[in-house]
């Protein structure tokens, strides 16, 4: 069973077994909360993926790190050490038992950027790929058009509000009180569904409960198109794409 073990300066603080998937971030509807102002709200998510687990940073401000290096999304192998913040996180794919945890380090404020000499090194290196990810993208002739903005419909079921626009990095569906759509009623998972923003796009990846979309079960991560139907925990929501407002109405 795999397994991830949270560390601060040599101290085991918890282990998480990664199960159906885990988020890690310094907001309380996540799994593994480092409370801490170098960690993001929703910084990445651990998940399973056929016979791999993977790591996905979710555009963090201060990036993921795996065994010193800059990552976006990999598959994790036995050992494999996690930066977060300050934090560590060593994977186990064969873990059995779970140790008594400890208290997480807390932290203040939003999310900052890390100012140690070692990390100070590992954000010169975040900052240099993507400035090569940038340079290596050709010059547009023409202003980029603005991104499309997704919207959930609430087709059935209780919910706070009609709609909900997903204009953030990582909008969450679950029962907590941090969640975008809210699940209503007693025995809801926390975070049920995590829709990741991208550049061409978003992903909803399934992170507790059981999610249908278009009355197929939700197992891996599914590239939301138009017009998909997602059934989580008796909530029936509609995607769609945010129509945009006309020049002139927008005046």
């Amino acid at each position: 069973m795999p397994k991830l073990t949270l560390q601060f300066e040599g101290r085991i603080l918890k282990e998480y077994v990664v199960g159906s998937g885990l988020t890690i971030g310094r907001l309380p509807d996540n799994t593994v909360i480092i409370d801490n102002p170098a960690v993001s709200g929703h910084h990445a998510h651990v998940y399973c993926d056929g016979g791999s687990v993977i790591i996905e940073d979710l555009e963090s401000t201060n990036g993921t790190f795996v065994n010193g290096q800059h990552t976006t999304r990999r598959a994790l192998r036995n050992g494999d050490v996690l930066l977060v913040g300050k934090h560590q996180l060593v994977f186990d794919p064969t873990a059995e038992e779970l140790s008594a945890p400890a208290p997480v380090m807390p932290g203040l404020g939003d999310t900052v950027y890390l100012d140690t000499k070692q990390h100070r090194a590992l954000r010169a290196t975040l900052e240099d790929t993507r400035a090569q990810a940038a340079s290596a993208r050709p010059s547009p002739k023409t202003p980029a058009a603005p991104r499309r903005v997704g919207i959930l419909r609430v087709v059935a079921g209780r919910a706070d509000q009609p709609e909900y626009e997903l204009d953030t990095h990582t909008s969450i569906i679950g029962g907590s009180d941090t969640a975008l759509v809210r699940l209503r009623g007693w025995f809801k998972p926390a975070v049920a569904v995590a829709i990741a923003r991208g550049s061409d796009g978003y992903v909803a990846t399934l992170l507790g409960g059981k999610t249908l979309i278009n009355d197929e079960p939700l197992t891996r991560r599914h590239n939301l198109k138009d017009g998909d139907i997602l059934s989580v925990s008796g909530l029936t929501l509609e995607f769609r794409w945010k129509k945009p407002v006309p020049a002139e109405s927008a005046a």
